[in-house]
């Protein structure tokens, strides 16, 4: 089968390797789509730890075709959902309903749940992406990392339900509720920041403001309705902006999808005394966060999210649902799709900000 391989920092091309096969509570998939999402671009470019050689892509869809032993809750030709959060159900987290805090769930390690590798070429051991690597035409996942959605739900409009669609609106809608006439700053306007702002909109949120330093993703956040107002940060003062657009408090709710340095700081010094802050974003492992603690006396509360706190058995099929009634526009989100030689393409093309979500198409 066809797969981009990424052999070290910066190198990624298709390469025919070995078919794999289901082992034990894995099921084979073939791929209809995927996202390419900042992190298969973060890895790519160096900025997290990754083994090598390795297939990355964590955010695809696809259809059932083989399941291995002991699988129970999927057959061939379900339609299915990978997550990035492979709760186990039974740990102390999961059985609290935390599943992204799962004990079993290790990230970047290239392995899958059982410490081994699935794929190869020729005999030589490739890694795996978040127990996933669908930037393949076919793939092996573990069961509880396929979500079965309804047939008439076009898989490839639910890419980003895998991880940055479903991380933007959890976050909104899970880990930080927003209330109806909230004010709502977003940091970061790519696929997951418009993801949040999509959510804050379907909250209720009284106010919508996006932030970032790309003006394309500024003009398509406010082409698209999510944001009433957009802050070039390049240009003008971040906290000033917002203070001036919410009575001289500060916004009620802000989000940093951006993850880049300083950003965190900037959304906390740009939200009111008792507001809520959530850390989304993370560019660069190495990154860390300076916060004065006279922020905090002043009863601002700031959190963080993995992959926007969902349960995805229960909240992947929720949002779904409520795309299928015409609540989520998902469509708005994606606007460029690759073949999978493309993939140089479209890591250029979201490095540079001239798409805000890509896909890849099998």
């Amino acid at each position: 089968m066809k797969a981009a391989v990424c052999r070290a920092v910066g190198q990624v091309a298709v390469e025919e390797i070995d078919e794999p096969r289901p082992r034990s509570g894995e099921v084979a998939l073939e791929m209809v789509a995927t996202g390419v999402c900042g992190t298969d671009l973060s890895i790519f470019r160096g900025h997290l730890p990754s083994p090598f050689p390795i297939v990355l892509g964590h955010e695809g869809v696809g259809v059932v075709r083989e399941v291995g032993p002991e699988v129970r809750s999927l057959a061939v030709g379900d339609h299915v959902v990978c997550t990035i959060i492979p709760s186990c159900g039974r740990c102390f987290y999961c059985v609290r309903g935390e599943d992204p805090l799962c004990e079993e769930i290790v990230v970047y390690t290239g392995k899958m749940l059982d410490g081994t590798t699935r794929l190869a070429s020729r005999g030589e051991p490739i890694h795996s992406l978040s127990y996933q690597a669908s930037f393949a035409e076919r793939a092996i996942v573990p069961e509880r990392v396929a979500i079965r959605v309804p047939r008439e739900a076009p898989l490839e409009r639910l890419v980003g339900l895998a991880c940055g669609v479903s991380t933007g609106l959890g976050a909104a809608m899970l880990r930080a509720p927003v209330e109806p006439g909230t004010s709502v700053l977003v940091v970061g306007a790519g696929g997951v920041g418009l993801s949040v702002l999509m959510g804050a909109r379907l909250r209720g949120a009284g106010l919508r403001i996006a932030a970032d330093i790309v003006p394309a993703r500024l003009e398509r956040a406010k082409a698209l309705g999510l944001a009433e107002h957009v802050i070039d940060t390049r240009h003008e003062p971040l906290a000033e902006r917002v203070r001036a657009l919410t009575g001289g408090r500060g916004a009620d709710r802000a989000f940093d999808a951006a993850g880049a340095p300083g950003t965190l700081e900037a959304a906390v010094d740009a939200t009111r005394p008792g507001g809520s802050v959530v850390a989304i974003g993370l560019a660069d492992v190495k990154l860390t966060a300076t916060l004065p603690t006279r922020a905090l006396l002043r009863q601002r509360w700031v959190t963080g999210t993995f992959g926007g706190s969902i349960a995805p058995r229960r909240d992947i099929p929720a949002f779904v649902d409520l795309y299928l009634a015409g609540h989520l526009d998902l469509e708005a989100l994606l606007d460029a799709t690759y073949r999978l030689d493309e993939l140089p393409r479209a890591f250029d093309d979201l490095a540079h900000g001239r798409v805000t979500r890509g896909a890849l198409r099998f």
